[in-house]
């Protein structure tokens, strides 16, 4: 192999290593005002760059400061009651039901533009209350759902049921960016696949990033097509 094409190698492996711009802001819900005047069922509870895109998504505050803290809330029989948030101190809860023709809770995020043909993973800690509570609120939530991942529309993988209540599971999907447009990932909740029954679950410390492997696949692409080219 010539300096010129080991050097154009180094160059490639590099660029190829360099995350895109876009990442997920405010994934674990720490930062920004979700309630102005306190917590409440019939708000969106979804703080800045985050936004409620059906009904209204609750938010959890372990430390009681701007959301349902520790005890859980009272009007859903105290829907994850006890539950820690996975990292910091917050994290949101919502719901999909059959209850009032169906609805399905969501919430989402607009990031700066994905590298066009970059694999990224998309991860995060997810928990379901199956409990059976907030009868009146689209319960019974008896079911643990799933959580459909849109990118700008299109679903791009789903997180899968949780195997236990009341716990955090790692959950992750890995994806191809499309194009090099704003990226808006959105959080769709969905009943329990095995039973259709109503389903409340919890996200908390989602995250965006390169997938692993990706830089050297590209690299080696690279060097594939300057080797051709030197010849």
């Amino acid at each position: 192999m010539s300096r010129n094409v080991s050097r154009l190698a180094v160059l490639v492996l590099a660029g190829a290593a360099a995350p895109g711009l876009a990442q997920i802001l405010n994934g674990s819900f720490e930062t920004g005002l979700a309630y102005s005047g306190g917590p409440n069922i019939f708000l969106a509870g979804t703080p800045s760059p985050w936004a409620a895109t059906n009904l209204t998504p609750d938010l959890y505050d372990n430390t009681g400061t701007d959301g349902w803290n520790i005890g859980g809330i009272p009007a859903y029989d105290n829907m994850f009651k006890g539950m820690v948030a996975c990292q910091g101190d917050r994290f949101i809860g919502f719901a999909a039901s059959p209850a009032f023709g169906g609805f399905n809770e969501s919430f989402a995020q607009t990031t700066a533009p994905l590298n066009s043909g970059q694999a990224y993973t998309l991860s995060a800690c997810m928990a379901v209350d199956d409990l059976g509570k907030a009868i009146p609120y689209g319960g019974p939530y008896s079911g643990r759902g799933e959580v459909d991942v849109l990118l700008n529309g299109n679903l791009i993988g789903t997180f899968s049921q949780n195997t236990a209540s009341l716990t955090w599971e790692s959950r992750s999907i890995t994806f191809i960016a499309p194009n090099s447009l704003p990226a808006t990932f959105e959080f769709v909740a969905q009943l329990d696949p095995n039973t259709t029954h109503a389903s409340y679950m919890a996200l908390d410390d989602i995250h965006l990033l390169p997938a692993p492997g990706a830089c050297s696949l590209f690299g080696l692409t690279g060097l594939a097509a300057a080797r051709r080219r030197r010849r």
